[in-house]
C-alpha cells in the first residue's frame, strides 16, 4: 500500500460546546418521544459526526496511515474553510483523498438508511464510493437499510455538496442512516455499528490506494 497518502477527515457541522450548548443549526438535531441520545432524548448530528470520524482517525492512526481532521473539535467552521484547509495540505504536505461524515434527516421522520454521495459525472471518487458501499454492504448489509441509484451503473447518490464540489482530490459525502428516526437513531448510538461504520471506512481507504498501486 502506498505510505504517500493522506485522509482528510470531515465531521459535518458543530457539536457540544465547553459550556453544554449544541453550537449547530436546529435542522441539526432531533427530540425523539423516547430512548436515550446525546442529551436525554435529543440526538444530536454533530455529535455523531464526530464520534465516527474520530473513530475513524484512530484505527488510521493505529495503522500509521496519515489523517487529518479538518473540522473543529466543537465549532460549527464554515464550508469553505474546511474545504481550503484540506485543499492546502493537499497541495503542500501529501496527495489525499477528502471523507465527509454526517447522517440524515427527513420531514416525515419515516425515511431510513444509509447513502453515498459524489459529485455528478464519473470521477475517480466514484471508485472510492462505491469501494465504501461494498464494505459496509459486508459488515452491517443485514442491519441496515442500504438507499442506492444505480442509474448510472453503481451504488452512490450525485450533488454539489458544497464540500465535495469544491475539494481537490477524490471526496465522498456520507450520511450514515436518518437520525431523525427512532429505529435508524438507536443503530447510530450502538458502539457496534460505530465500529463497522469505522472499520468500512478504514477498509475503503485501503482498498483505494492500493487500487493505484
Amino acid at each position: 500500500m502506498r505510505v504517500d497518502f493522506c485522509v482528510y477527515l470531515d465531521a459535518g457541522h458543530g457539536a457540544i460546546d465547553p459550556n453544554g450548548k449544541y453550537v449547530t443549526a436546529p435542522s441539526k438535531q432531533f427530540e425523539h418521544s423516547k430512548g436515550t441520545f446525546h442529551d436525554g432524548k435529543w440526538f444530536y448530528e454533530g455529535v455523531f459526526n464526530r464520534t465516527i470520524t474520530n473513530r475513524v482517525a484512530e484505527k488510521l492512526d493505529r495503522l500509521g496511515i496519515s489523517n487529518i481532521i479538518v473540522s473543529h473539535e466543537y465549532l460549527d467552521m464554515s464550508l469553505s474553510y474546511r474545504v481550503k484547509m484540506a485543499n492546502w495540505y493537499h497541495k503542500n504536505y501529501k496527495k489525499g483523498i477528502f471523507i465527509s461524515n454526517h447522517a440524515n434527516a427527513s420531514g416525515s421522520h419515516r425515511a431510513r438508511g444509509f447513502e453515498v454521495y459524489t459529485t455528478p459525472g464519473v470521477t475517480k471518487s466514484d471508485k472510492m464510493a462505491e469501494m465504501y458501499w461494498d464494505n459496509v454492504k459486508d459488515l452491517l448489509g443485514d442491519k441496515l437499510k442500504m438507499r442506492a441509484d444505480k442509474s448510472d451503473g453503481d451504488h452512490d447518490k450525485e450533488a454539489r455538496f458544497y464540500v465535495i464540489k469544491n475539494t481537490s482530490m477524490p471526496a465522498m459525502l456520507v450520511e450514515h442512516l436518518f437520525f431523525d428516526n427512532i429505529e435508524d437513531a438507536k443503530l447510530l448510538m450502538n458502539d457496534e455499528v460505530i465500529e463497522k461504520f469505522a472499520e468500512a471506512q478504514v477498509r475503503t481507504v485501503i482498498d483505494y490506494f492500493n487500487s493505484l498501486s
